[in-house]
């Protein structure tokens, strides 16, 4: 190749980096913290149905049936300018924030009900602790270079595919 051909192979090169790289590492890092959110972090404790929780308070909470874990959803890339991207993770289920950041739980009729060990419960409010897992688990791919390793791969992907 002449140094014109190098030239133009470089524009070519540089556009597809500014074009395809921010969206496709993006992606690429939302796509380990939504796995090791879904498979480590949200399957780390677990118990059956009414019966009380293994998971202690600060930590994730337990696997009952799966339904937070299965909620949560991966969102495709976009743009948020000419050389950056973002990509989302969420869950979507009602109780999700509640978990995460704690709080209380107020009846909107009479009483709130549930069963556990085979007992009965009514109260007009319970106040659920924290149990994070969004933000502990986003700590843990970024200390653990999960995150970073997925860029890499990724803008190198970027770079020999073309």
């Amino acid at each position: 190749m002449d140094a014109q051909g190098n030239v133009e192979y470089l524009a070519r090169l540089r556009q597809r980096i500014q074009n395809e790289g921010p969206p496709r590492v993006a992606y690429a890092m939302a796509r380990e913290f939504h796995e090791e959110l879904t498979e480590e972090t949200l399957t780390r404790y677990s118990h059956k149905r009414e019966t009380q929780t293994p998971s202690p308070p600060g930590g994730p909470p337990a696997l009952v049936g799966g339904h937070l874990r299965r909620s949560v959803r991966l969102y495709a890339a976009s743009r948020t300018g000419p050389y950056t991207a973002e990509s989302r993770v969420r869950p979507m289920i009602v109780y999700a924030r509640i978990q995460e950041m704690g709080g209380t739980i107020r009846a909107h009729g009479k009483a709130l009900h549930w069963v556990s060990g085979g007992i009965d419960f009514f109260a007009k409010s319970v106040t659920l602790p924290k149990r994070p897992y969004m933000a502990p688990t986003h700590r843990t791919v970024i200390v653990n270079g999960r995150m970073r390793r997925a860029a890499v791969a990724e803008m190198r992907s970027v770079v020999t595919d073309g």
